[in-house]
């Protein structure tokens, strides 16, 4: 114990039954990596030993030590568990959980325990490795590599002793190296073997020398070097960009190592060797010198084989293989060619795509792109009793199955006992039981007469005396929960769960299913957990795993893009569709139609010719449409009504039960709706149809078209819909539509715009009602205060006329009393006027006897204008012995206009006599 820390010397000096980290007892010491010794361990909780595990112990430092470098240390262990969360491939081992003992400082790092022996050991016991198991450790690791990746990480010590094979699976530890900050690791420590080399000061950029110059050990304890715990590597098998420039390590420095462990796998040393075999050449491990070939170490390898090991160990990276899935395909390409050189491809009028069909058996050596699912897959298999693939609807899970897995698995793939294995196919339909009984018969006659329990002995009967298994694929497991039913649906399902777990000897099963339905097959007893155990995911295509479909399907029948240039742009077309595989295959489909047979190369004549890469799917769309033109009656019109309802009224993709399809389609629709899913532009969904994809409302300009000129209708149907069913469970909480929205939604209808459902047939017909209701409620009240009003018209009328009569015989008095005035005016001025007349008559001629007869005629003026008497004495006027008499003339205000003639007597009229008895002047 030389090289461990003090805390994990003191817990491991601990009595065995005391030596514990938190749940884990433990037992062994299995390896040590460097500062961190690896142990066996039981997780045991009270009495119950839960699984076997391996340890990794690390010394971290107590809660007391605030050093910069336990802190780091910690940092560095997290991230290491971290990563191995982050990976879940069947070649890589599984992470569980991270122990940590606060009081003596030390943490673990708990793991899937791999019982087996380390592919390092193989190699130093055999030298070289037959070529066809090479190829094999090579796909489980390369696909390996492509989960980490994909993770964002990079492994860093990829080498034999950190590969461990057990019962035919090839597994990649010791993740202690993983980081995907490359800024945070300026130093590197390398290691040759059992001995250690120092960590490389910050400005050390190149290392010489062989292993024998560079051997004393690196102390790792409490005051190791933060850069030996930073980075890691391995001499002969460091990325040399890394070993030379102290550059980050990269996915294609793993590449390397991969290379590295290839090319000693096939020749019994590593490529940095020296000639002599003692030591390394310095010029190989920084890059100058590029490792020799395979070819001249071992020409017995394969040429194809050889050149890809010779690729992957180039010095520049660029050199190298794009990616690891890049690696594992042409891994597998050559697997297959070395396998069945003689087998023939499929004839080249079909060649290697498929449209929007699926791959079969018969197509395995052109189905390319999945060679990183078909490896896990195939692991998984290996010791689960039921896989299960599961992914998006037209994600490829039938052609992975058909034409990836079971051909390999028949070729012996699985590895162990037995040796052979057959393999079958089924889908469950309407009766699974008749389906998966059909396809075991010939097997194990009268199958679908057994119970479930009474199938499965006698499955695993025929695989130990027959010494060849089975593997049963039911394809679109989905169909249990979307078309089967009642007992033959219960057996089916009882029989999978036997299968299942625990996995039974020479017998496995592999179902494929929709995302989008594995809830409700979680929830069948017995299955759902073995779905969820077994399962692999299957995630869009990468554009690398693409261009692998391309390069590789075309290379198959000796075809070529036409230049470099041409293959990026229908990449960057792929990159854009990628999600949507069967379109996407099916315009490569018909890209391969319109290739040019006498150069063999595929060209821009061609691309433009379907339109590209997204051109093809609108065209197919068209045509689809144009041929069921030719057939059905309508089917415009039809087609326009099955697209608008399995699409919003916002344009995304909407999920429709096949009756409501028919409903909306309504004549001819189970032609239209087949015409559609024939096409493969129309597929199952949870709920029953949509469309195959988002595409389609992107690239299609007549659907595009018809949503758009839909949209304000169908925004209004929605409403209705909504309200209807609102409607139909609350009555009383949803008013009823009226007036215009009502005549707006019965125009929809009229229009044929929307097909309303029942409810909503139901709710226009309740709002019509009311509709009417109301208009007779509103002409009876109408009426009724017609009728009412009558009377008091009447009565108003009549007062009306009393009024006008009243006010007619107001002005008519009022006329009288103007003209009584105006006449009492006329005769008020004509009695002054006569008064004047004699006044003037007294002035010139006063006599008795015209005295009286004037006196006589002022009497007579005074009855005729009755004037007020009032003496006023003013002027007089006396003529010789005649009286003094007064007189006030009238001041009427009938009469305001007449004023009495100025004769000098004042304001008003004054006329004096002085009358005396016998009296005179």
């Amino acid at each position: 114990m030389a090289h461990l820390s003090p805390a994990i010397q003191h817990l491991l000096a601990l009595p065995d039954a005391e030596r514990r980290l938190g749940p884990f007892l433990l037992v062994e010491q299995l390896g040590r990596g460097g500062f961190a010794p690896v142990w066996l361990a039981r997780e045991i909780y009270g009495a119950t030993e839960l699984r076997t595990a391996a340890v990794k112990l690390f010394a971290i430092g107590t809660r007391s030590d605030a050093s910069a470098s336990a802190a780091a240390l910690r940092r560095q262990i997290l991230e290491e568990a971290r990563s191995l969360c982050q990976v879940e491939h069947p070649s890589v081992v599984r992470f569980y959980s991270l122990p940590i003992d606060e009081t003596r400082g030390v943490m673990g790092l708990a793991m899937e325990y791999v019982a087996g022996s380390p592919l390092a050991q193989r190699i130093a016991a055999e030298g070289r490795l037959p070529v066809p198991e090479v190829i094999a450790i090579g796909i489980a690791l390369a696909s390996a590599l492509a989960a980490v990746h994909r993770a964002g990480l990079v492994h860093r010590d990829v080498k034999p002793a950190n590969v461990i094979e057990a019962a035919g699976v090839h597994k990649l530890i010791d993740f202690g190296i993983a980081a995907t900050d490359e800024r945070s690791a300026p130093r590197t420590r390398f290691e040759s073997g059992p001995a250690e080399l120092p960590s490389l000061p910050p400005e050390t950029t190149r290392l010489r020398g062989s292993a024998e110059d560079i051997t004393r050990p690196l102390e790792l304890g409490d005051g190791a070097p933060l850069g030996a715990l930073e980075r890691y590597g391995t001499i002969g098998y460091i990325d040399p960009v890394v070993f030379a420039t102290g550059a980050g390590a990269t996915a294609a420095s793993d590449l390397y190592a991969l290379g590295a462990t290839l090319f000693e796998c096939l020749t019994g040393r590593l490529p940095a060797r020296s000639p002599g075999g003692h030591g390394f050449s310095d010029a190989v491990l920084d890059g100058r010198h590029p490792a020799p070939p395979v070819g001249e170490l071992a020409p017995e390898v394969p040429e194809p084989l050889a050149r890809l090991v010779d690729t992957l160990l180039a010095p520049e990276r660029a050199a190298r293989p794009r990616s690891a899935e890049q690696t594992a395909i042409e891994l597998l390409r050559i697997q297959a060619e070395l396998a069945g050189p003689s087998r023939a491809l499929p004839p080249e009028d079909i060649g290697p795509f498929r449209g929007l069909g699926r791959f079969g058996e018969k197509d395995r050596d052109v189905y390319f792109g999945r060679s990183s699912e078909i490896a896990a897959t195939i692991e998984s298999v290996r010791t689960r009793g039921l896989v299960a693939l599961v992914g998006p609807s037209g994600s490829g899970k039938s052609s992975l199955a058909r034409a990836g897995v079971l051909p390999r698995v028949a070729e012996g793939a699985l590895g162990g006992w037995p040796r052979a294995w057959d393999t079958v196919i089924t889908e469950p339909g309407h009766d699974p039981r008749a389906a998966i009984a059909a396809a075991l018969s010939s097997f194990v006659p009268c199958a679908g007469a057994l119970t479930p329990e009474a199938l499965s002995r006698a499955l695993v009967t025929r695989a130990r005396e027959a010494e060849r298994g089975i593997v049963l694929l039911v394809d679109q497991l989905d169909e249990l929960v979307t078309l089967a039913g009642g007992p033959s649906r219960a057996w089916a399902i009882e029989l999978l769960g036997q299968l299942a777990e625990p996995a039974l000897p020479g017998v496995r099963v592999i179902v494929t299913l929709r995302r989008d339905l594995l809830d409700p097959l979680l929830a069948l007893a017995g299955l759902g957990k073995a779905l969820i155990r077994g399962s692999v995911l299957l995630e869009p295509m990468t554009e690398s795993a693409w261009a692998a479909v391309i390069d590789q399907g075309l290379g198959a029948y000796g075809y070529a893009l036409e230049d470099e240039a041409l293959r990026e742009e229908i990449l960057a077309d792929v990159r854009r569709m990628s999600s949507a595989m069967p379109l996407v295959q099916f315009a490569l489909t018909e890209l391969w139609d319109r290739r040019d047979r006498e150069a063999m190369r595929i060209t821009r004549v061609g691309v433009a010719a379907i339109g590209g890469i997204a051109g093809a799917l609108e065209r197919h769309a068209e045509a689809t449409l144009a041929d069921l033109g030719a057939e059905v009656r309508g089917a415009e019109a039809g087609a326009r009504a099955l697209l608008l309802a399995l699409t919003t009224p916002r344009g995304t993709r909407e999920n429709r039960s096949r009756p409501e399809l028919e409903q909306a389609v309504g004549p001819g629709a189970t032609e239209v709706i087949a015409a559609f899913e024939q096409a493969r532009l129309v597929v199952a969904s949870a709920e029953g149809l949509t469309l195959a994809h988002e595409a389609l409302l992107a690239q299609w300009g007549r659907l595009r078209r018809w949503v758009e000129e839909a949209r304000d209708d169908r925004l209004l149907a929605e409403e209705l819909e909504q309200d209807a069913t609102r409607w139909r469970e609350t009555p009383a909480l949803v008013p009823l539509w009226s007036r215009h929205r009502l005549a707006f939604a019965e125009d929809v209808v009229r229009r044929e715009a929307a097909r309303p459902s029942a409810d909503a047939r139901a709710f226009l017909a309740a709002a019509r009602r009311a509709e009417r209701r109301a208009r007779l409620v509103i002409t009876g009240a109408a009426l009724a205060a017609l009728v009412m009003s009558a009377g008091a018209g009447a009565a108003y009328v009549r007062a009306i006329r009393a009024k006008e009569a009243a006010t007619e015989l107001a002005l008519s008095e009022q006329t009288r009393s103007r003209e009584l005035a105006e006449q009492q005016t006329r005769d008020l001025r004509a009695a002054q006027d006569r008064i004047d007349k004699l006044m003037g008559e007294l002035r010139e001629a006063p006599s008795l006897a015209k005295l009286r007869e004037l006196e006589q005629r002022m009497v007579e003026a005074k009855a005729l204008g009755e004037p007020r008497e009032k003496p006023i004495a003013a002027g007089r006027a006396r003529p010789a012995g005649s009286a003094e008499t007064s007189f006030a003339a009238p001041a009427s205000s009938a009469a305001p206009s007449a004023a009495p003639a100025d004769t000098g007597a004042g304001e008003g009229l004054t006329v004096e006599t002085e009358w005396g008895a016998g009296k005179s002047r």
